[in-house]
């Protein structure tokens, strides 16, 4: 589970160089969005597999994430993201805060989305692909780094401003890996060149 974050760095240069061919072709586009992620966490045993009394972990993470992507035809999109964390939040356990901080180190994903104009401004999309993200926990000055990603799903729509510019609002799932499931919301704004 734990990695080096030299393997997500090669991981996200060779998408990036696989996309790279994205901001020279036409009908692409480059967004940025912030996110409100929701970490959750049911735990059932121990580090040893034994039954324990259930809890539960949660938190919720902010990020960055940049987005870029090209249209192929009316109804079908291909998108890359970038993300880093906004800082740490504070892990709750059944409800209450514990010592324990989780914070997003870096993330990436490569999605294809589909949709349809309606009312001529709204494109209400469906998206899937696969999320990868580098968390750091950490607890009384002992943190730990994972690498966590599996496949994704969910819903949005982009607003149309102008004519090259949108707003976006989504609500994705991210992954659920080794029982960690990271989803939530974010809201952005695209530019088309």
């Amino acid at each position: 589970m734990f990695k080096s974050s030299s393997i997500v760095k090669t991981n996200v240069a060779a998408l990036l160089m696989a996309f790279s061919g994205l901001s020279v072709a036409g009908d692409s586009y480059i967004a940025a969005n912030i996110g409100f992620i929701d970490a959750y966490e049911k735990v059932t045993a121990d580090e040893f597999g034994d039954p324990i009394e259930p809890f539960t972990l949660e938190t919720t993470l902010t990020a960055l994430n940049a987005r870029l992507g090209k249209h192929y035809g009316e109804y079908f999109y291909a998108e890359l993201r970038l993300g880093v964390g906004l800082g740490d939040d504070v892990i709750e356990i059944d409800g209450e805060d514990s010592i324990a901080n989780l914070e997003i180190r870096d993330m990436y994903g490569i999605y294809a989305r589909a949709g349809a104009h309606i009312a001529e401004r709204f494109y209400p999309y469906a998206l899937i692909g696969y999320s990868h993200a580098n968390l750091e926990g950490s607890i009384d000055g002992f943190t730990a780094e994972g690498d966590l990603g599996g496949v994704s799903y969910g819903l949005g729509l982009d607003i149309e401003i102008k004519r090259d510019l949108s707003a976006n609002i989504e609500y994705i799932s991210y992954f659920d890996s080794l029982g960690l499931e990271l989803s939530g919301f974010s809201l952005g704004l695209s530019r088309a060149f």
